[in-house]
């Protein structure tokens, strides 16, 4: 959105120009992206893009962040809370990795515009593993509390493949998702999710509510 300059804190300066270099490149892609294109967008001046972020590059990359935030940060919050039965949190989680605004198609564009980047930019493939092993290793804690909860063991090397395996379900059922939002809705998605789950790890979750919460 153009505009005058904004007279803003720096934080929300600085997020204003993130939120504006997402939407150019959602609309433009990241080559078409330009510090003037997101200066437009952010209603500021180039020059105040270069004082926060130096280059397009880091801006980039403060983008990209700011989208792994969004996709994963929903379900990463269920990790902080301590609400409810280690059960009760994995169905939340799951809930949270496909529905909402995660499953939005515009955050499946950005994701493969950013993705096709990652093994060509080493600041983007640091962003990259760190999202995801952020996301991983919250994957294998619910996980282990769900299953040592019943009473089984679970040691190291199971953890860690349970959750290779539980992330790789999830992703794939949020990409067909987005993919197929005509014929998949999302309560289907997260009943499928709550099922494969179900299968992978052998136990039982509490149905998801109606409402797309657990």
């Amino acid at each position: 959105m153009t505009g005058s300059f904004r007279r803003a804190p720096d934080f929300d300066r600085r997020t204003d120009m993130v939120e504006a270099t997402l939407d150019c490149i959602a609309d433009l892609g990241i080559q078409g992206t330009t510090v003037r294109a997101v200066a437009a967008r952010a209603g500021v001046s180039n020059g105040l893009i270069r004082h926060h972020f130096a280059s397009k590059d880091n801006l980039i990359v403060a983008a990209y962040r700011r989208t792994i935030e969004m996709m994963t940060g929903p379900a990463l919050a269920v990790l902080e809370s301590e609400e409810g039965t280690p059960h009760d949190r994995l169905g939340r989680f799951i809930v949270a990795s496909l529905g909402g605004p995660v499953a939005d198609p515009r955050m499946l564009s950005l994701w493969a515009t950013f993705i096709s980047q990652v093994h060509h930019n080493p600041d983007l493939a640091r962003e990259h593993r760190d999202g995801y092993l952020a996301y991983r290793r919250a994957t294998e804690t619910l996980i282990a509390d769900a299953i040592v909860a019943e009473g089984r063991a679970l040691g190291g090397p199971e953890r860690e493949r349970l959750g290779i395996a539980f992330n790789a379900l999830i992703d794939g059922l949020w990409l067909e998702g987005c993919l197929s939002a005509e014929e998949i809705n999302e309560s289907l998605q997260i009943e499928i999710g709550f099922r494969s789950a179900e299968s992978l790890l052998a136990i039982k979750l509490p149905a998801p509510r109606e409402d797309g919460e657990n």
